[in-house]
């Protein structure tokens, strides 16, 4: 009997194993004609009940489609065309735009629709379950307000604008007048301000929904800078009060200005006082015909007619309507100003203070105003301002930054500085980042809720810090894995909407936990919960990408993205101790195709550190066989492992590793590590160290190789050129090329020089031309032209206003002058990448065929040499 089995076994065994290698046989090779079969899965959205999901499928070749599903019955309605799909609290209506019929509003129970052809803006609201709708109408805009519990409607002409407050109480503008709608008595309108002459703008609900804020421009026959004066209405006592910087001597040289915040107004935290922006009265100088570039103003031109001026800066004041009192809390001294979270107080600075310097973000001397006596007092001197440097806790009891390798707390009712992580066996200094400039921290999501623990990462782990003891604890073990731990911040909403003038913060409530991201260095990612009791459950957690998290508003439902190099992307759902579920498979018909696969590769760059890159093998491969090879380079990718690539055309800079695998190429993504001073021989040594590894897998034809890169990459890739000949082809976009010239240029974009790129950003010279000029030659494409001997495409955007077009222009014209084979495509009305999709297309089949032509010789593929 035994022996029967075991022959059994054996001729079952072969049967399965000839079945499978039948099966693969069978799988198809995917041409471009396929690639229309693919599409992406976009803007998913779950419901608050967390019972249905709505997501878009996308298509580089065909009609974008909307679908909405249960999550339960997994039953699903589509609807061509249509995007931005929206639920109702109780998940029962949802709305999405149809490019022919405009807003639609679905009842998902009966199916039953409604169409808003000319809807501008519309909101549903939970407290009175209605939506409103703002509608175009000519040159008059309307409102519609549906009641969803009966579909009664109720319409009013002549808005402009609405705002909904935390009763549901509307306050709506026709520019002339400003009404209040309440629900509970049938949205009877009620007058609180009225003008003939002057618009009404910008309605702005206190957080309780007990005041309301507004603006009315003022008439300025003087032309000056435009002037606003300020309306609060206190709804229970029906009374407004005005502000008028025309009848108050503290803004009397001043105007009330819009700008300079996210909003217009800001409340206090009991609503009692109201936060706005001033500025000088003195209207901007228009552009004559010509332009004084002065080296002794404290910016260069363009940023110094921008900010130079603190007259011409919005600045902070606030305003306490009861008894009319103003304190200007920004100045011309200091006219930055950040609200801590109970905009109690205010931290004060000056950018220009330390002009002319060299970062993208100016240092400053730091101080904390109190916003109800105006008292002030200086906290720090030539602080970093670059963001994730300094920060607010949740109450506004501290100020935190980082300084000095370590993160700080100023504890504001003390006056009194903390060093939080001096004693943490840990570093907080990023060493991954590897750009020019100061030392920055791994980073911090910031405080609980109730401002006891500041939260702070190292390279892998979190700690809580308690913000007055110093005592530290790791809720996190993953050093001894290798496996960073990060709160997933997307779950956790910002508390005031963030802006210039607000710290950007988040209410980390401890008792209900932590929903944690968790990333391997092997490409391994998941979702983890951190519970108050100190213990860590594990969501998800394996050997591809999952992420986007959302959590269902209302329950413990949760849906993410899941892929991997061979899987393509879909949407799974978890719930309480249940496991991981699928909800939608995107791209079912991969599977009949064949497919590439990804592997991590090890190598050292010159110093000995240890680094990884991804290796795309190619679909169908055959142990022992040689493939040509395409490298592409851009700082450090191996992070990307899991990612699935769909097949397209249609891409920003003409390049998909799919398009690759999918043909016969091997497809290589190494990691590069900086040397300050040496970015592009950093890049030449991480680069020839990656392709020698997998020459010595001894499965690649060493003759035809190519490389390709974009931006920084773009740069990389000529100079990489300019050192070897191990490169058959190479293709190179948006560039920079002369780092002389590109030091000194002005950028529009930005707008300024370009120094501080080089010296404290992602140029990593760390120093400037007159201090080292031979550096900047000798890690240059230009100067290097001459030993060029790999034949180049380059292109460039006409429109880019990041890295000037010229500059591979410059580098198109050394070759020319040189003899050397290069072919330059400038595409007219495109910016840093490529947007418009024939011309992505264009690109792409142009880059595809000069990789062909020179690594596979398919003398096809150009003609006259141009592709």
């Amino acid at each position: 009997m035994r022996t029967f089995f075991n022959k059994a076994g054996y001729w079952i065994t072969l049967l399965f194993t000839a079945l499978s290698l039948y099966g693969q046989k069978q799988k198809q090779q995917v041409t471009a004609a396929d690639y229309a079969k693919w599409s992406s899965i976009e803007a998913e959205t779950l419901s608050p009940d967390g019972r249905l999901i709505s997501y878009n499928l996308h298509y580089d070749y065909g009609v974008d489609t909307l679908f909405v599903q249960d999550i339960k019955s997994a039953k699903r309605l589509s609807f061509p065309k249509c995007s931005d799909a929206r639920f109702s609290s109780d998940g029962r209506w949802l709305t999405f735009s149809d490019p022919e019929k405009g807003l639609v509003l679905n009842d998902l129970i009966t199916g039953n629709k409604q169409y808003f052809k000319d809807a501008i803006r519309h909101e549903f609201n939970s407290e009175e379950n209605f939506l409103a709708v703002l509608n175009k109408n000519g040159s008059s805009d309307y409102l519609t307000i549906i009641a969803l519990s009966t579909c009664k409607k109720y319409n009013f002409n002549d808005v402009i604008e609405f705002s909904i407050n935390s009763s549901g109480i509307f306050a709506i503008s026709t520019g002339y007048e400003v009404r209040l709608l309440k629900p509970k008595i049938g949205f009877i309108e009620n007058t609180i301000a009225q003008d003939e002459e002057a618009g009404f703008k910008k309605l702005f609900w206190s957080k309780s929904g007990e005041f309301l804020a507004f603006l009315q421009e003022i008439k300025n026959p003087q032309q000056t800078a435009k002037n606003y004066s300020i309306f609060y209405h206190d709804v229970a006592l029906g009374t407004n009060a005005v502000l008028d910087n025309r009848t108050t001597e503290i803004l009397s040289m001043e105007n009330i200005t819009p700008y300079g915040g996210s909003s217009a107004v800001r409340f206090s935290e009991g609503g009692k006082g109201v936060f706005f922006n001033y500025i000088g009265a003195e209207q901007e100088q228009k552009t004559g015909a010509y332009e004084i570039w002065d080296s002794a103003t404290v910016l260069e031109y363009t940023q110094n007619k921008m900010f130079g001026d603190p007259n011409r800066l919005p600045k902070t004041a606030v305003w306490t309507p009861f008894n009319g009192k103003i304190l200007k809390i920004g100045t011309i001294e200091n006219p930055q100003t950040i609200l801590t979270a109970d905009r109690k107080h205010a931290l004060c600075y000056n950018l220009l203070k330390y002009e002319p310097q060299y970062e993208y973000y100016a240092p400053a001397d730091m101080y904390v105003k109190d916003t109800q006596t105006g008292t002030e007092h200086l906290i720090l001197e030539k602080q970093s301002t670059a963001v994730g440097m300094i920060g607010g806790s949740s109450s506004g009891n501290f100020i935190h930054y980082f300084r000095n390798g370590n993160w700080q707390a100023f504890d504001i009712a003390k006056m009194q500085h903390l060093n939080l992580t001096e004693n943490l066996p840990v570093s907080m200094i990023d060493s991954i980042q590897n750009d020019a400039g100061p030392p920055a921290p791994y980073g911090s999501p910031g405080w609980s809720s109730d401002d006891k623990y500041f939260i702070a990462y190292d390279q892998y782990d979190i700690w809580m810090i308690d913000g007055r003891s110093k005592q530290a604890r790791r809720i996190t073990d993953g050093r001894k894995h290798k496996i960073s731990y990060r709160i997933c911040l997307n779950l956790y909403p910002v508390i005031n909407k963030p802006s210039l003038d607000e710290f950007m913060i988040r209410k980390f409530d401890l008792s209900y936990g932590l929903v944690l991201q968790a990333t391997g260095e092997d490409g391994s990612s998941g979702y983890y919960k951190w519970n108050a009791d100190g213990s860590l459950i594990k969501m998800v957690f394996e050997n591809s990408a999952n992420s986007r998290l959302q959590k269902a508003k209302n329950t413990e439902q949760y849906i993410y993205m899941q892929q991997s190099a061979c899987n393509a992307p879909k949407l799974m759902t978890i719930s309480g101790k249940q496991k991981t579920r699928v909800l939608f498979q995107s791209n079912p018909h991969a599977s009949k195709f064949k497919w590439g696969t990804a592997e991590m590769i090890a190598y050292n760059d010159k110093n000995g550190k240890n680094l990884q890159g991804i290796l795309y093998k190619p679909a169908g491969y055959i142990k022992g066989k040689k493939y040509p090879m395409v490298v592409l380079i851009y700082e450090k990718q191996s992070q990307e492992i899991n990612n699935y690539h769909i097949p397209t055309q249609y891409g920003p800079m003409g390049f998909t590793p799919s398009a690759y695998f999918l043909d016969g190429y091997l497809v290589l993504l190494p990691d590069i590590y900086y040397q300050m001073g040496e970015p592009g021989k950093s890049a030449l040594n991480c680069v020839l160290n990656a392709v020698d590894t997998v020459k010595r897998m001894g499965i690649v034809e060493e003759n035809h190789i190519g490389i390709i890169g974009h931006s920084f990459g773009g740069y990389e890739t000529a100079f990489v050129i300019t050192q070897t000949d191990a490169f058959a082809a190479a293709v190179c976009g948006s560039g920079r090329m002369n780092t002389i010239s590109g030091y000194f240029v002005h950028s529009s974009s930005i707008p300024r020089s370009n120094a501080w790129r080089f010296e404290s950003q992602q140029g990593r010279m760390t120093f400037s031309p007159f201090e080292n000029w031979k550096a900047y030659e000798m890690d240059a494409p230009l100067p290097n032209a001459a030993n060029c001997t790999t034949p180049l495409l380059s292109w460039a955007g006409k429109k880019d206003k990041n890295i000037f077009w010229t500059q591979s222009a410059e580098f198109h014209m050394a070759l020319r002058r040189l003899g050397k084979r290069n072919v330059l495509i400038l595409y007219e009305n495109e910016a840093h990448t490529i947007t418009t999709p024939e011309l992505q297309k264009d690109l792409t089949i142009k880059t595809k065929n000069w990789f062909d032509y020179y690594l596979k010789e398919k003398k096809e593929t150009l003609t006259n040499g141009i592709p």
